[in-house]
């Protein structure tokens, strides 16, 4: 069990999906790059730990998830100029913006007496090569297996990134009839995105990322139905 405090930044910028990693840019930008949080580079390397800053499009509106100590970091972000200078994103200046809606909520994580159901948005789980490779399983039932296994271990990423220690296995299934794909291109490769349903005996808050991606805006998670 563990405590997440969880911020949703919503911005009046329309914003469309192909646009956001110019939007992560115009932050990164105006909060400085010292600023590791808001891209988890260090230096000329890249940090291999769940994004605790997450940028999204709401509703066609630029947003920002912003996760325990990345909470803190968005001062960095209004103090460097973002709400009054004009941003611009890939070479066009899209004028002045303003926050149209913050939310901060408290959830407690933790493991649950039965599963519950999930929906994942424009899931990255497989790479160019293990793309291939998993196309050539022999059965439709192991493609799911391998796929439910993927997901498990972006769970435990974001469990670990949260600070949470998850006490027992759990089994994570991936609901078939709801899989659908579409063609994605993430860091200039193109891959394939899967949205569906899965069920899992643990509780995960709405809007966290999973897999490869979540900070721009890929494998956004949500409750189709209530908890």
């Amino acid at each position: 069990m563990a405590t997440l405090r969880l911020m949703t930044v919503r911005f009046d910028l329309p914003l469309r999906r192909y646009e956001v990693p110019f939007f992560r840019g115009a932050v990164i930008r105006a909060a400085g790059r010292e600023h590791a949080m808001f891209h988890n580079h260090l230096g000329n390397g890249f940090v291999y730990r769940y994004p605790l800053i997450q940028y999204r499009t709401f509703g066609g509106r630029a947003a920002m998830i912003c996760i325990n100590d990345g909470i803190e970091q968005i001062q960095a972000l209004f103090n460097g100029g973002f709400l009054t200078d004009d941003v611009v994103l890939n070479g066009t200046n899209r004028g002045r913006i303003g926050v149209e809606d913050i939310r901060v909520h408290e959830y407690v994580l933790t493991e649950l007496d039965a599963p519950v159901t999930y929906h994942l948005n424009h899931w990255l789980p497989l790479n160019q090569q293990n793309y291939h490779e998993w196309r050539a399983l022999e059965s439709d039932e192991a493609r799911l297996s391998k796929l439910e296994a993927i997901l498990t271990g972006n769970i435990l990423a974001f469990a670990k990134g949260a600070g949470w220690q998850i006490q027992h296995r759990f089994q994570v299934a991936i609901v078939p009839q709801t899989i659908i794909t579409s063609p994605s291109l993430y860091k200039e490769q193109p891959l394939i995105a899967f949205s569906l349903d899965f069920t899992v005996g643990l509780f995960l808050p709405s809007g966290i990322g999973l897999g490869k991606g979540t900070a721009l805006n890929h494998g956004v998670l949500s409750h189709p139905f209530r908890i």
